[in-house]
């Protein structure tokens, strides 16, 4: 496991998308292994059968998420909802180390429930067929390992992790492939233990981009901005909206969406839809309160608001001075269009913003600029690849 989270390292490292769920006893042997992990690898979380204080005792303990037995998800923490999980926190990341229950080396269904707390919906679980400290699982039916991935993955109601397995066997066992079918797995799912570069690493990396394109870029009163990788499934939009003010979400051509708490109430039951009828109707004594309904202001490819909305997210990630009146007005400005009229257009587009607010306070101006408060959670979704010139579009 040392040997990957070396090769794992490099460009960019993957430490903060990945957690190792390590299976060793306990002992000196492991606890010095974890210790070595949390301080070689920034951001990697640890569950592991040690003291959590020799865990802590480790440097750098402070940041963000397998044992070359166990299991790894990419992309953020040991949350099943990793973005709504971290805006919530108070340091923006989560705890780099959990304690291993001891009742996961005799009970699967107990490892099966820590392994899948590990993961997020979406993520990936690379697996070991050969959990020797496990006693569930008979030496001589090693690969039936293999269940317990099956099983983790009917533990997600929406978006089932996908799993992969390593092993360091040359030839399996005649029925190893039949099981790996009989269990809902391809047989060229098992990859070469000792194959770091040609498929252990790329195969993570492939995920994490397929599964979790987006980089969310975050800031909230009272931390510094942080980010985290976030897929464009609507549950995980969701969660994420319900923790931030305004998040604004790249779709990848060019479009965007706006949404997030600040934006003004949307009534379900003004709709001429089922939706706004159960609205109206009283709830009945067994029904859970209705989940608000989440606003969204879509903008086509290359829209002046969308613009100017990227430009006050950005220029609060980035700590910046906001966005000059002067300089908003004149990219809306037809040419030749003198410093009054500039100003007046420029005017009439904030208002427009503010009307999409719940309230028109949370964008201020001040010294001839215009920025979003600073009590507000804000958020932008890019693509992982694309260059972000925070404050850039004023």
């Amino acid at each position: 496991m040392t040997e990957l989270l070396e090769r794992l390292g490099g460009g960019p490292p993957l430490y903060d998308q990945l957690t190792v769920v390590c299976l060793d006893r306990p002992g000196p042997d492991t606890t010095r292994t974890v210790a070595r992990w949390l301080a070689a690898c920034p951001g990697l979380q640890v569950v592991a059968a040690i003291d959590p204080e020799a865990a802590s005792a480790s440097p750098n303990p402070a940041a963000h998420a397998a044992h070359a037995t166990q299991p790894v998800r990419p992309a953020g923490a040991a949350h099943a909802s990793d973005a709504a999980a971290a805006v919530a926190s108070d340091t923006g990341a989560p705890a780099r180390f959990r304690q291993l229950p001891p009742a996961a080396f005799t009970s699967p269904q107990r490892l099966c429930q820590t392994i899948a707390a590990a993961l997020r919906p979406g993520g990936l679980l690379l697996q070991d067929v050969q959990l020797q400290t496990l006693a569930f699982i008979p030496p001589d039916r090693w690969w039936e390992s293999i269940y317990l991935a099956s099983a983790v993955r009917g533990m997600f109601a929406e978006r089932p992790p996908a799993c992969r397995f390593v092993s360091n066997k040359r030839g399996y066992e005649a029925t190893f492939g039949r099981d790996l079918l009989d269990a809902g797995f391809d047989p060229r799912d098992v990859i070469d233990k000792g194959d770091l570069d040609r498929a252990v690493v790329p195969t993570l990396r492939g995920h994490l981009d397929r599964a979790f394109p987006l980089v969310l870029r975050l800031a909230a009163p009272g931390r510094l901005p942080w980010e985290l990788r976030v897929g464009r499934a609507g549950g995980e939009r969701d969660e994420t909206e319900d923790q931030l003010d305004l998040v604004l979400w790249s779709s990848g051509d060019g479009a965007h969406e706006l949404g997030g708490r600040a934006l003004a109430a949307f009534s379900a039951a003004s709709a001429g839809s089922a939706a706004g009828a159960a609205a109206r109707r009283p709830p009945r004594p067994d029904e859970p309160p209705p989940r608000p309904a989440h606003r969204r202001v879509a903008f086509r490819p290359g829209n002046q608001e969308a613009l100017t909305w990227r430009g006050l997210l950005g220029d609060r990630l980035a700590g910046g001075p906001g966005l000059a009146v002067l300089a908003v007005g004149r990219r809306l400005a037809p040419a030749g269009a003198g410093k009054p009229e500039i100003t007046n257009i420029a005017a009439r587009h904030l208002h427009t913003l503010r009307g999409r607010l719940a309230d028109p306070a949370a964008i201020v101006t001040a010294h001839h600029a215009y920025r979003l408060c600073e009590r507000l959670a804000v958020g932008l979704a890019e693509e992982a690849r694309a260059t972000i010139s925070p404050g850039g579009l004023s």
